[in-house]
């Protein structure tokens, strides 16, 4: 499995609380994990595995190959039909 190289990190303590936002990138793609220092929250290696899972589905929707475009697939098609049963 392919490592996430680490970007940077930013702090946010407005609304009372202390939010710790760390940011990677992934294959190619940019995700953030946080940590909110004030209340409880998701493991940070849970939110990478989800984040990194997301994002190798994304690449392979992105890969897998495409239904070629068919008129008779599209809504317009649809909308024709029910015309004319109608009229």
């Amino acid at each position: 499995m392919k490592k996430a190289k680490y970007i940077g990190k930013r702090i946010d303590e407005s609304w009372g609380q202390c939010m710790i936002y760390l940011e990677y990138e992934y294959r190619g793609y940019r995700y953030e994990v946080y940590e909110n220092r004030s209340k409880g929250n998701l493991p940070l290696s849970w939110q990478h595995a989800s984040e990194q899972s997301r994002i190798d589905t994304l690449i392979e929707m992105e890969n897998k190959p495409k239904k070629p475009y068919r008129y008779e697939d599209s809504a317009e098609y649809a909308f024709e039909l029910f015309w004319q049963s109608v009229n």
